[in-house]
């Protein structure tokens, strides 16, 4: 078989280019398209270098990998070695999702490594990829946002999974104290059978008079919240003032947090991975104290 320089050129060339573009826009960096065709150019040379000079050594894993360290640290410049680790590693995982694409393209439908086989590589590949650091993006950006609360009413405790939701303004109108709306499934053992029962059924029936709920169930402080959303006003929400609510951050200091607590008839997560939704105002405590008491007027 007889192979064109000017061929393998070209084509490890676009390859190459494509590999590392795919790389930076993974992660976010910024492309300057000049550093990426001197880093393309690099590895195609070292392929027809490779070839012409036909030395065992210049196949070795130590000098592909050192040529392709070269590249990357052409095509980007990252500063610190965490943020360089990132790259190579990304680099990577695109190469052998590319490889793996192109076999199975290969061995399915195409009889030999063409331009299609690349080219369709290429789209399937930066597309799953994409969506896979997307998925784990979304992932990590949910779990800084994951906290454990703990509530005590009435000598009784229960720990929660709880999602800062930064949409969540609640407040008590009388006393300012921020809300978290907790699925009252989740509590029920708090309140007890009885009370339970009336707050379900004060939810199911929209005549239910609010002041014989209060009035009915003198153990623990209820209240009645009003509040608006996109597709309705004037919407009820009964609250319970709760003995003390810790909070544990992302940095595994306890808040004692200042704010009653809004029971919801139905599951807040519709992947049942958490329990109650925190507010908007616990991110400027956290960052404002560690372990101190802190007060919400």
């Amino acid at each position: 078989m007889v192979y064109y320089i000017e061929y393998v050129f070209a084509e490890n060339f676009f390859i190459d280019f494509i590999l590392l573009f795919i790389t930076g826009r993974l992660i976010k960096k910024i492309i300057i398209y000049r550093r990426l065709v001197a880093a393309s150019l690099i590895g195609a040379l070292y392929v027809i270098l490779t070839a012409y000079i036909g030395r065992t050594y210049m196949t070795c894993f130590i000098v592909k990998f050192s040529v392709s360290i070269l590249m990357i640290m052409v095509a980007y410049d990252c500063k610190g070695i965490l943020a360089n680790v990132r790259l190579i590693l990304c680099f990577y995982i695109t190469c052998l999702l590319m490889v793996g694409i192109m076999t199975a393209l290969c061995y399915l439908d195409f009889d030999e490594m063409t331009i299609n086989a690349i080219v369709v590589s290429i789209f399937i590949g930066y597309g799953a990829l994409h969506f896979f650091f997307k998925e784990i993006k979304a992932r990590m950006e949910k779990s800084n946002y994951m906290r454990s609360v703990t509530i005590y009413i009435n000598g009784k405790s229960k720990i929660l999974r709880a999602y800062i939701d930064t949409g969540n303004e609640l407040e008590d109108p009388m006393t300012g104290k921020p809300v978290i709306v907790v699925n009252i499934e989740s509590v029920k053992n708090l309140l007890g059978d009885d009370l339970y029962d009336d707050i379900l059924n004060f939810y199911k029936s929209k005549s239910c008079n609010y002041e014989n709920l209060i009035t009915m169930n003198d153990k623990i402080n209820l209240r009645i919240l009003k509040y608006n959303t996109i597709s309705s006003t004037g919407e009820k929400m009964v609250c319970v003032v709760p003995d003390n609510i810790e909070i544990i951050g992302d940095d595994k200091n306890i808040l004692n947090a200042d704010a009653i607590i809004g029971l919801f008839p139905i599951n807040i997560s519709k992947n049942n991975d958490c329990d109650a939704l925190l507010f908007k105002k616990l991110l400027e405590w956290e960052g404002e104290t560690h372990n101190e008491y802190v007060k919400s007027f």
